[in-house]
């Protein structure tokens, strides 16, 4: 291109020099984003979907909430009290909302200290956890129960904390889901090393045998704070347990 060359010519050649700088530009700019979101790689007009990776925890019981859904965030123990909240909502839904099997789902956020109440017997015996919790035995009310009082209800629970209906069993039964803190499991675990350093060298080892007794039903989540944001996520309605 020349001073003296026409107009028309100078337009022209302006109108493809754009026109390439426009199309580097947009080149970079979409693998920048791809790059930035790690979602996808761009390789000349094809888009690659970055696999996402494969996750230890189970996120399965988002796919299971009925229409109506509360999430009880429990970080303590408080004889219960989570149990009971989901059990007295179940019971309004039916008889003010004449809601059907599963239509309503709790939630129950077992975190912090309340985290044991989703192990089995067998771990509460194990780790003497009704006497380091200070709490007594659903059948004869003698302290330091050596089961956890929370699983099931027999007749002969004449000191249940629970009663029939708000077991976490029976809850179970009837829809809920335990989100369960990993994070507050690995104290239990630490005192399970305590307990026996020779069967359970390494802290890996030990919160292995502690998933061994954590209830059916139960979902593990990396910590109880995200618990309680995921559920929120997932549409439930968030209440605090207070006594």
């Amino acid at each position: 291109m020349t001073p003296n060359s026409p107009r028309s010519d100078r337009r022209a050649f302006l109108h493809d020099v754009l026109g390439a700088s426009v199309a580097v530009a947009s080149t970079s700019l979409l693998a920048g984003c791809a790059t930035a979101a790690g979602g996808a790689t761009v390789s000349g007009n094809v888009s690659t979907p970055t696999p996402t990776p494969p996750t230890e925890w189970d996120m399965s019981w988002t796919k299971k909430l009925g229409r109506y859904k509360t999430a009880y965030d429990s970080p303590e123990i408080q004889e219960g009290a989570a149990l009971s909240y989901a059990a007295s909502a179940l019971t309004g839904y039916k008889q003010a909302v004449h809601t059907g099997d599963r239509e309503f789902t709790p939630v129950l956020v077992f975190r912090h200290l309340a985290a044991v109440m989703a192990l089995d017997d067998a771990m509460w015996e194990r780790l003497a956890l009704g006497e380091s919790r200070k709490l007594k035995d659903p059948t004869t009310g003698e302290p330091n129960t050596k089961r956890n009082p929370f699983l099931t209800f027999s007749s002969a629970d004449k000191n249940s904390y629970t009663g029939a209906e708000a077991t976490i069993t029976r809850l179970v039964e009837q829809g809920a889901i335990l989100l369960v803190c990993n994070r507050a499991l690995g104290a239990v675990g630490r005192a399970l090393r305590a307990k026996d350093p020779a069967s359970f060298p390494t802290q890996d080892a030990a919160m292995a045998e502690m998933r061994k007794h954590v209830i059916p039903g139960a979902y593990l989540m990396p910590n109880g704070i995200f618990a309680v944001s995921a559920a929120q996520d997932a549409g439930c309605h968030y209440m605090r347990v207070l006594v």
